[in-house]
């Protein structure tokens, strides 16, 4: 008798499993969606190249580490293709305005995450704490987001990102190295310690001596004509709506200049020498050649209030470039001593631990594979490039003559990148969907 009923029992069992398999295998997307772990809120879009998209906001622990401490809002974008397909988990590092399609989810054809960074808009914490801003909380949140997702998407998943996305796919992939199955960080510097040395020197070689010195004419021109650039500065800032009250607008305009031949290569090219304004050009073309350049918005209110995190991570772990002025001395007088410092939270305690970086890097160099950093040439961030060891499974990529916005379509070895990951990730790619990339990243300081 008694077997009977566990026969009864087990026969129930198999019954209700099978029930609620197929009540899944029923739901819809949104409907799975909607049931993960964590998610508040689904809100359906419409993506070119993809079968389905959603906003979607997570709820996350404001410390991982102790969960009691409170909790806020996330959001990601969810592009989906399929649920066979792999699936990019794309990070910027910075705020996101809207969904878009990375390079790595065309080349791949792959579902795609793309994640708005803790403390930026739309993952804002109600904690005033900056201290929960680390790379370690970053981790967690994207590690929350790979759980919360698991079964919806469970093909092979890549994290990737550009610039500081970059940086924050390296970071995840150290602190969570089993959640993905390989990584592609573009122009990703790896800093140890604020005001890195290795920029200056990169700086003073970078493109031909002509071309820097051109750069530094016009820099000391800028700043020779402050009196007649200054009301350009102030009618520009009316046509654009920026407030100045945390810096003056003498003081943006100086920093703008500092930042000119960083801005220069960062986004430029060899071949825009050539078309230089020279200084004997007029005050109107010298300063639209500047702010075309070296935008006046980064030192504008909004543009402080939106960059503060960046430079909260950059002098307590991430570290950053400094600037160099030396050739301006004399020059400068709202600000004689640029420090990146400046755009900080003010008030804020901010002591720099450089053993979370150390261990960071050590592992990315000597133990992280499956990893592809890519680079470009002319890049003032690539000075502080992640080089891995030759002995590990990762590829470390430079493209001569490219800038900040180098892609897998522009490398002369993109046949190198495509093969290691055909073999990391087991697919056959088709190179011809570089061409139909929709990757739109902006503007970012980093």
């Amino acid at each position: 008798m008694r077997d009977r009923w566990i026969l009864a029992l087990l026969v129930l069992s198999v019954v209700m499993l099978a029930g609620c398999r197929r009540e899944e295998a029923e739901l819809t997307l949104l409907e799975k969606l909607a049931r993960a772990p964590g998610v508040e809120t689904v809100v359906p879009l419409t993506q070119a190249g993809f079968e389905q998209a959603f906003q979607v906001d997570i709820t996350q622990a404001v410390d991982h580490a102790d969960p009691g401490r409170g909790t806020y809002s996330q959001r990601f974008y969810l592009s989906y293709r399929g649920e066979e397909a792999p699936t990019v988990f794309y990070t910027t590092g910075y705020g996101v305005t809207r969904n878009y399609e990375s390079e790595p989810a065309a080349l791949l054809q792959a579902n795609q995450v793309l994640l708005v960074h803790r403390y930026f808009p739309d993952a804002v914490p109600s904690t005033t704490d900056w201290s929960f801003l680390t790379i370690a909380q970053a981790a967690a949140d994207q590690h929350a987001i790979r759980e919360a997702l698991r079964d919806i998407l469970p093909g092979k998943w890549i994290s990737s990102g550009a610039s500081k996305g970059g940086m924050t796919a390296l970071y995840y992939r150290y602190y969570f190295p089993r959640d993905v199955d390989a990584t592609i960080a573009y122009v990703a510097p790896v800093m140890e310690r604020p005001d890195d040395p290795r920029f200056v020197p990169f700086l003073r070689s970078v493109g031909s001596a002509s071309c820097r010195g051109k750069l530094s004419a016009l820099q000391q021109e800028f700043l020779g004509r402050r009196s007649s650039l200054l009301p350009l500065v102030h009618e520009h800032a009316l046509q654009k709506g920026y407030s100045f009250t945390v810096f003056s607008e003498a003081q943006a305009f100086e920093y703008a200049v500092c930042e000119y031949p960083f801005a220069f290569w960062q986004y430029g090219q060899e071949s825009d020498c050539s078309s230089l304004p020279g200084t004997d050009a007029a005050d109107r073309v010298l300063f639209d050649h500047l702010v075309a350049v070296s935008p006046l918005s980064y030192y504008a209110d909004a543009g402080f209030e939106y960059y503060r995190p960046l430079f909260y991570q950059a002098y307590t772990e991430i570290g950053y470039c400094p600037y160099m002025f030396d050739h301006l001395a004399g020059l400068l007088q709202s600000v004689p001593a640029p420090d990146y410092r400046a755009f900080a939270p003010h008030g804020v305690e901010m002591t720099f631990r450089p053993e979370v970086m150390a261990a960071v890097v050590s592992w990315l160099r000597y133990s992280g594979e499956r990893i592809v950093t890519i680079y470009g040439g002319i890049d003032p961030w690539t000075a502080a490039a992640l080089v891995p060891d030759p002995l590990l499974d990762a590829l470390h990529v430079v493209q001569p003559g490219a800038n900040h916005r180098v892609k897998i379509g522009d490398l002369d070895a993109r046949d190198a990148v495509i093969g290691a990951l055909e073999r990391w990730l087991g697919v056959d790619i088709d190179e011809t969907r570089l061409a139909v990339s929709t990757a739109k990243e902006g503007r970012e300081r980093l």
